[in-house]
């Protein structure tokens, strides 16, 4: 078997990836569940990720920006508070100077932005032709953040699932930046989720089930991988997953469904019933909340998400094998 780019997508060709070759050999201790970030003794919370995204700059960010916000998004939605981060940076002969220097700015603007500090990294250049001009890895710490206790075993039915904002809009950003297509509102949410993780700790504290951030595979991976091991079930209705109109009318152009693509300044929460609503009016008065939504609840109907059409019917999401949309971060 090879590896294809299937296996990066965040679909069931890598989750069978992650399974057999990963899981098998580090499933123990930490890396069990596979958090988005892990928790460590000592209160520090853990995260790495790798960037390889093409085009490395697109409308509402770049590949600077986008290592720290995902780095320290995938801190948040674990229960932490990000404060460090390494910087590692592989760079092809022949890289322009002035796109490395514009880069790093926005890495440093990003950083300062979130409250973290870059606090040590590496440089490696290979030769040209060995890699796509820059890849970087950005690895993070943090700390505990004492008011959200979470964990798939804390579910339970009725509980409500929550988006903070409209999905797709990293995707559909990079799909148009890469092939040149024009239109407005088609920006990348590439962001912070540290406001909206506050607003709800704030609201709801333990209240608050279990967080992800829908980047690869987007929203349909994460519920499929929040509820396949909890012994619960989700049924959403499609009527209510929020979409700005240009990032519909592009997707439904090019036949790509919104709820399998990237969003990169999102949280998918599950919280209990009655904090839900608070949650919400709290979102949608931040910066990139205005169109969070209540998109489904929690049910016995263990590790099936239904989605329940706009005139009655109900189908049981498939998720797809690869991604729809590769190189998206």
């Amino acid at each position: 078997m090879l590896i294809t780019l299937a296996h990066g997508g965040g679909g069931r060709a890598g989750s069978r990836l992650i399974e057999e070759e990963i899981l098998s050999r580090f499933g123990e201790g930490p890396l069990a569940g596979l958090p988005d970030a892990a928790q460590l003794p000592g209160g520090l919370v853990f995260s790495t990720d790798s960037f390889v995204v093409t085009p490395r700059f697109f409308p509402g960010g770049d590949i600077g920006k986008l290592a720290v916000c995902g780095t320290g998004n995938d801190i948040y939605v674990a229960g932490g508070i990000p404060r460090f981060l390494s910087l590692a940076m592989i760079l092809e002969e022949g890289f322009p100077r002035a796109e490395l220097s514009r880069i790093l700015d926005s890495v440093a603007a990003a950083a300062r932005a979130s409250g973290v500090r870059i606090a040590t990294g590496d440089t490696k250049v290979v030769p040209r032709g060995a890699a796509d001009g820059i890849y970087l890895n950005t690895a993070g710490i943090g700390t505990a953040d004492t008011r959200l206790r979470l964990g798939r075993e804390f579910l339970r039915e009725g509980d409500a699932i929550l988006v903070s904002g409209g999905i797709a809009d990293h995707g559909m950003a990079i799909l148009a930046a890469r092939h040149g297509i024009e239109g407005k509102g088609i920006v990348s949410d590439c962001a912070s989720v540290g406001p909206f993780v506050s607003a709800a700790a704030e609201i709801a504290g333990e209240g608050i089930r279990f967080m992800r951030d829908p980047t690869r595979g987007g929203v349909g991976a994460v519920l499929q991988e929040i509820v396949g091991p909890s012994g619960f079930g989700a049924e959403i209705a499609e009527g209510m997953l929020p979409c700005r109109p240009a990032v519909r009318t592009l997707s439904e152009m090019l036949g790509i469904d919104p709820l399998f693509c990237a969003c990169e300044g999102r949280v998918v929460l599950i919280a209990e019933e009655k904090s839900a609503e608070a949650i919400l009016e709290a979102w949608s008065k931040l910066p990139g909340g205005e169109l969070a939504a209540r998109i489904g609840r929690v049910n016995s109907d263990a590790g099936r998400v239904t989605l329940a059409g706009e005139w009655g019917g109900r189908r049981i999401m498939i998720q797809p094998d690869g991604d729809q949309l590769p190189r998206i971060c």
